[in-house]
């Protein structure tokens, strides 16, 4: 990896050129939809802070937000594995990830992320960021929710798309054994983790009671 100052010069970069390219761009499915950097470093903290054994970033775009889970990541030899389906955008990560000397350290899965999810052993993520396609998150749930071992779960426009999260966090609430919170961090960044074991039981026994 290049030092942190010539790594902050690039995320600064890729940052100003995304938000530049967003506004001009007719087409949504091309915009690269970068993170805001308040929630890059605020997950390089986290990742810090929960010394997770593996991440899964569910929505590379241009590898911005990559590098922001890399950074932490190769400070903890912990591997990354990030999932897109648009081999555009994978293209255009590759390019970001090598100016970053950071390709080696990073498993790109061009492919549709249920299908992903799906052909991945139960229990194998226990650092997931969630920053794809919102409407597709409830199906998804059922493999995300098999895949996910207790760590923590970020899931990105909380706050800024908070209504097309709502059928995501209804399933979440009905789970026992799960919490979430809301953070204003950027677009808003909703974490769900695992409840302790006692905490999980009488969340159950209050479900039941209702």
């Amino acid at each position: 990896m290049i030092p942190d100052d010539q790594l902050d010069a690039l995320l600064q970069k890729l940052w100003q050129e995304g938000h530049q390219f967003d506004a001009a761009e007719p087409d949504p499915s091309r915009r690269r939809r970068n993170i805001t950097p308040s929630t890059g470093r605020f997950l390089e903290l986290l990742i810090q802070e929960e010394r997770p054994r593996k991440i899964l970033e569910l929505g590379t775009s241009n590898g911005y937000s990559t590098l922001w889970l890399l950074r932490a990541a190769a400070a903890l030899g912990i591997p990354v594995d990030s999932v897109d389906q648009s081999p555009d955008k994978h293209a255009q990560a590759r390019v970001n990830l090598t100016a970053a000397q950071v390709l080696d350290q990073v498993q790109l899965h061009t492919t549709d992320a249920h299908e992903f999810l799906r052909h991945s052993p139960s229990g194998c993520w226990d650092f997931i960021f969630l920053d794809s396609s919102r409407g597709s998150y409830v199906s998804w749930w059922p493999e995300l929710q098999r895949c996910f071992t207790p760590g923590v779960l970020v899931v990105d426009n909380a706050v800024s798309h908070a209504s097309e999260l709502l059928p995501l966090q209804m399933l979440i609430d009905e789970q026992p054994h799960l919490e979430r919170s809301v953070l204003t961090i950027g677009n808003g960044q909703m974490l769900v983790r695992h409840r302790p074991v006692a905490a999980a039981g009488q969340a159950l026994v209050q479900l039941g009671a209702g």
